[in-house]
């Protein structure tokens, strides 16, 4: 019998992103603090680059910043309960807002819940489902994670919030057998790499979110205010986190081995210079795009308008993922108060605020008979009336939310 060995060639398209565009996201990502701490890093570890507003003495390659370049940036500052608090405010209404208020206010120093959640449906007569879908959401919050029932959830939380990947997730069931790092990698399936990958984030995780040894310091990365009936947007990247390139060692490296050398330190700190530059452009597109929207806020101070990551990346050409890394952790400076950027981002139906549907159904029921009152179904047709489309169930579920009963017990004889 004659055996036949067929050679298949198959082409695939991968899109592969290059060093440089690597760098941009990462820069992207940083908040103000992370990123200053990033360019002092590489100035460090790259000659070329010289911080055009650094005081270099004489004799080393040390500096130190111009008194004057750090106040340009003032930080703010508050504690991580606070700072929480303010989300909560910007994020619920009613009866979500106390639940959420009350959270927070629970919160120990590692940003766990103390408080059994069927303990808080009881004391704000909820469902248990409406105290955790409070707190799913706080988890996302500022610092991420705080709002979790166990370490493990916090740590998850943070993770998902850094981009890690599912396996990384998975991989913290198994956490007690780090101490075996074969069989760690035997019980998850990591590789070797991987398990390398997944320690330098465990790194990053903050185990305490609520130390409030001193308070948390929060850098805004915008300013944005109305001038004229007009949106003005400043991103705030001080002047010293410029920096030139010094293509002294460039001219003169005449050995092979270093001319090689200068050639890749020459080019990480030009695809470093365009990123910080990417960077803030990017950050001002991303900001004019969400307070054009954001408008009515700049005027009053708590008027937030539906607006989705997947609406500022469709207008902008931009990718979900962009905008997503844009206002990660990101702060601005608003007439108001600083809050985090991702509080203007808010689900809607029918281009109305969850909260203001919530208060149209409340409405819809205060005036409804209450010896005939209205099912769910009901009152999904007297919003479709009203330009909301909802579905019934989602009627219902709001309905629980804020505390209301169903038809049955709502009857009055």
């Amino acid at each position: 019998m004659e055996s036949r060995l067929n050679i298949e060639i198959t082409l695939t398209q991968k899109l592969k992103l290059t060093p440089k565009q690597v760098l941009s996201l990462e820069l992207l990502q940083l908040p103000l603090i992370k990123l200053e701490e990033r360019i002092k890093r590489e100035a460090e570890e790259n000659p070329l680059i010289e911080p055009i507003d650094f005081v270099y003495e004489e004799s080393s390659h040390y500096y130190e910043e111009k008194e004057e370049e750090r106040e340009e940036v003032i930080p703010s500052y508050t504690t991580g309960k606070e700072l929480l608090l303010e989300q909560v405010k910007l994020e619920f209404s009613g009866l979500e807002e106390k639940i959420g208020r009350f959270i927070v206010e629970n919160l120990n120093e590692r940003g766990l819940l103390e408080v059994p959640l069927e303990e808080i449906a009881r004391r704000f007569n909820a469902t248990v489902s409406t105290v955790n879908s409070v707190r799913e959401k706080i988890k996302s919050f500022s610092p991420v994670g705080c709002g979790s029932l166990t370490v493990k959830e916090l740590m998850e939380s943070q993770l998902k919030s850094m981009g890690a990947p599912e396996k990384f997730i998975e991989a913290l069931k198994k956490l007690e057998l780090l101490a075996d790092v074969e069989r760690f990698k035997e019980e998850t399936g990591l590789t070797r790499e991987e398990v390398d990958k997944f320690l330098s984030l465990l790194k990053r995780i903050e185990l305490y979110p609520l130390k409030e040894v001193l308070p948390v310091r929060v850098k805004p990365d915008l300013k944005v205010w109305l001038e004229g009936g007009e949106v003005k947007v400043e991103v705030k990247t001080p002047s010293w986190l410029k920096f030139k390139i010094n293509k002294y060692y460039l001219q003169y490296s005449t050995r092979q081995e270093l001319r090689k050398y200068i050639n890749e330190k020459y080019r990480r700190a030009l695809y470093l210079k365009k990123a910080v530059e990417s960077r803030e452009e990017t950050l001002k597109k991303i900001a004019q795009e969400v307070f054009k929207v954001q408008i009515e806020f700049l005027k009053d101070g708590k008027t937030i308008k539906p607006l989705s990551l997947t609406q500022v990346a469709r207008n902008l050409s931009l990718h979900e993922s962009t905008v997503s890394r844009g206002v990660k952790d990101k702060f601005v400076e608003t007439p108001f108060g600083v809050f985090p950027l991702r509080a203007f981002f808010k689900k809607g139906i029918s281009g109305e605020s969850v909260e203001a549907v919530k208060e149209e159904i409340r409405r819809i029921i205060e005036a409804e008979d209450k010896r005939r009152p209205l099912s769910d179904g009901k009152i999904a047709e007297l919003l479709k009336e009203k330009g909301i489309k909802i579905a019934r169930r989602t009627v219902a579920k709001y309905r629980e939310e804020m505390g209301i009963p169903g038809a049955y017990k709502r009857r009055r004889k």
